[in-house]
């Protein structure tokens, strides 16, 4: 009895030093990305070139890349198709003057559709792209960050479907992958290990900005589990992503925390001047901005 208590014990205390070090513990950043000392931070075009260009359109990535950016941040879907198309809502009812799923047409339907009209500004031709257009139209000028939609746990194959376009144009180093699924950044990371994986995280859900731009029903909740940051420390270790992309309004001390643990954060979506003061204050690995000519400009030293 005093053997079968003793190994009780021992137990438990392994669990609680185990759940200690998975949920409390902030060891430092051991990833592949390197960040030399005193590096400006990154600027990137959110969804593309950000106010300046309809939404995630292959227009938006080339005023980007002509605008002097580091990067652009969009959006990847898959279609009916399989095709891994560029694209923020689930519907394109919004953007476009079509109706119905991205999910539910051709690579061919979608590339009908053009996102300039809805945009204004006399836009358009800003046609649906895809992965591989918008790849091509930054390849050798600036980093694509990507964020693959991909709601829940099953399989779409759309992390197969990004990885082995990576693979074709050996673009692993000029390509990002980010996505508010741990679950989809780690099938990325088995796929191929050299994939650049970002993980998303904010803590809230849906509030009255975000619900103003997504047409009712295509919603997808944020699991609390990924918005509560004890949890989200031991994904962390788990997924074990290359960066990290932190909404501005995350609780504070939190992106400082990582910061100060070597972590390469991208801070999103500061717009106004002191916002991006704040952001840029915290020397991130980068900032996304639908402002990004501002925070161009505030980080070379511009702007008073």
């Amino acid at each position: 009895m005093r053997t079968r208590s003793r190994l009780a014990l021992a137990g438990a205390a392994l669990l609680v030093s185990g759940a200690g070090y998975l949920f409390l513990f902030e060891p430092e950043y051991s990833g592949s990305i390197r960040a030399g000392a005193g590096a400006r931070p990154l600027v990137f075009g959110h969804r593309g070139f950000g106010n300046y260009a309809p939404d995630n359109s292959l227009v938006a990535a080339r005023m980007a890349m002509e605008a002097g950016l580091d990067g652009v941040d969009m959006d990847g879907q898959r279609s009916r198709d399989g095709e891994l198309v560029i694209f923020h809502d689930l519907s394109v009812d919004r953007l476009t003057s079509g109706t119905g799923r991205v999910a539910s047409h051709s690579l061919a339907e979608l590339r009908a559709l053009d996102l300039g009209p809805k945009y204004g500004h006399d836009f358009k031709g800003a046609f649906v792209a895809t992965f591989e257009d918008v790849l091509a139209a930054t390849h050798r000028k600036g980093i694509l960050m990507v964020e693959l939609k991909v709601p829940g746990l099953a399989r779409t194959g759309l992390e197969e479907r990004a990885v082995e376009l990576v693979k074709t144009h050996d673009a692993f180093a000029e390509v990002y992958f980010s996505s508010f699924n741990p679950v989809v950044l780690w099938r990325l990371k088995k796929l191929d290990p050299r994939i650049h994986t970002v993980f998303i995280f904010m803590d809230t859900n849906w509030n009255p900005e975000l619900r103003k731009e997504i047409k009712k029903g295509d919603e997808v909740d944020l699991p609390w589990v990924v918005r509560q940051e004890w949890i989200r420390r031991a994904l962390r270790k788990i997924v074990k992503p290359d960066l990290l992309s932190v909404n501005i309004e995350v609780a504070p001390g939190v992106a400082e925390r990582l910061i100060s643990k070597g972590w390469p954060i991208f801070l999103w979506v500061p717009e106004t001047e002191p916002a991006v003061r704040a952001a840029i204050a915290k020397k991130p690995y980068g900032v996304i901005s639908d402002e990004p000519q501002l925070v161009k400009t505030i980080r070379d030293g511009g702007v008073r």
